[in-house]
């Protein structure tokens, strides 16, 4: 049986997932509690069976729920985009939003 892998309170995590060939990240987050994301993951699809079924898992939803469980705290970032085939004349950067 493999070691339960635990998001350590204080510690920033980036959600980010792919569909369809897109990879899209979702923002940054501080851990305000220890907790087992697949342990969360049990839990929201027992609540939410629906979404057991292929192309139904709601991301969003599960998400959600770690946000109002007091498990994770969005924090607000900028980017740096260092650009595509080593090129430098494309890197950009946009700052986090005030607020």
């Amino acid at each position: 049986m493999s070691e339960p892998r635990i998001a350590k309170a204080g510690k920033l995590v980036c959600v980010d997932s792919v569909e369809y060939g897109d990879y899209s990240v979702h923002g940054f987050f501080v851990v305000l509690r220890d907790f087992d994301p697949l342990a969360e993951l049990a839990a929201h699809m027992d609540a939410h069976p629906e979404q057991r079924e292929r192309y139904q898992f709601r991301q969003e939803s599960y998400l959600a729920a770690l946000l109002a469980n007091g498990l994770l705290m969005e924090v607000n970032y900028g980017t740096l985009y260092l650009g595509s085939y080593s090129n430098h004349e494309e890197l950009s950067f946009t700052p986090a939003a005030e607020g």
